[in-house]
């Protein structure tokens, strides 16, 4: 797992978009799964987290009212962008769990 790869940008949507302190504890792991495939991986609590993140976002990127539901700085407006960076966190850290996920 790459960490160190994240860039401030990134550090700061995790925490403020995911939710999530930066540094976690990367011996702790969870399982996901691809919902199409069901081919499951072991990931870290920010995969996790980025992971869920996009499933959750992905049916509902243009609908505000929803977004707003999620996170109050989501709008239709910066979905995409939001939907995107979570993605490129997944594979800076794990780019096995994105292959598996999400590619």
């Amino acid at each position: 797992m790459a960490l160190k790869d994240l860039t401030k940008a990134d550090l700061k949507f995790i925490e403020e978009i995911l939710r999530k302190k930066v540094p976690v504890d990367e011996t702790k792991v969870t399982t996901r799964s691809n919902r199409f495939t069901g081919e499951t991986v072991d990931v870290c609590e920010i995969v996790a987290a980025a992971h869920d993140f996009v499933l959750r976002l992905e049916p509902i990127l243009y609908n505000d009212a929803r977004l707003q539901m999620i996170h109050p700085k989501l709008k239709s407006t910066n979905s995409v962008s939001h939907f995107d960076r979570a993605r490129y966190i997944v594979n800076k850290i794990d780019n096995k769990a994105y292959m598996t996920l999400l590619d």
